[in-house]
């Protein structure tokens, strides 16, 4: 289940991995001489009291597959966890004292982006830290304090409506991610 989290400063960066098969959430099939070409991310679940969880619509995305929750790449050697709460205020505009951190997923999940979306980039897909929080405050955070605009507006959605309609190479991560922090939806 969800490991006791410790102290920011005490997140471990995760060590280089060998082996031929992607962990969970893939969808890839195997890619194992692709490990390269997987970008180290953080994934950020925000819970509400009424166990809804914070949704960002994409901007210059249309329909309900351009739903999804806060995500980001880790900068350099910047710790998840910052790298977390970083994205966290860059995306939604929420502040760490905002928002309590409830667990850290033990294993990194991949994902690998469909063939025809990763022509000419460097990245095939994405090896994520996820990370589960309890939103403090009432209503939606103002989006207008977020610095990047990748998302054109916030909702809190039921999970189980957000794994449904989630863009599909994310089905799987969202629902492992989902289970495991499915304590924390009560």
């Amino acid at each position: 289940m969800v490991q006791d989290t410790p102290a920011p400063t005490a997140t471990r960066t995760p060590r280089r991995r060998g082996g031929s098969k992607p962990r969970g959430g893939g969808g890839g099939g195997n890619r194992g001489g692709q490990r390269n070409r997987l970008r180290r991310n953080v994934g950020v679940l925000v819970i509400n009291r009424e166990g809804l969880v914070l949704s960002g619509l994409r901007a210059h995305a249309n329909g309900d597959k351009a739903w999804q929750l806060p995500q980001g790449g880790i900068e350099g050697r910047e710790r998840p966890i910052v790298a977390a709460y970083r994205e966290l205020q860059e995306e939604t505009g929420l502040r760490g004292d905002e928002v309590e951190l409830l667990g850290e997923r033990k294993n990194w999940i991949d994902y690998w982006l469909p063939k025809d979306w990763v022509r000419g980039r460097r990245f095939a897909g994405q090896t994520q830290k996820w990370f589960a929080f309890r939103y403090l405050g009432e209503g939606l955070p103002d989006l207008a304090l977020a610095k990047d605009r990748e998302f054109e507006a916030l909702e809190w959605l039921e999970a189980g409506w957000l794994e449904d309609h989630v863009i599909d190479f994310r089905k799987k991560v969202y629902a492992q991610v989902f289970a495991e922090f499915r304590e924390f939806f009560k």
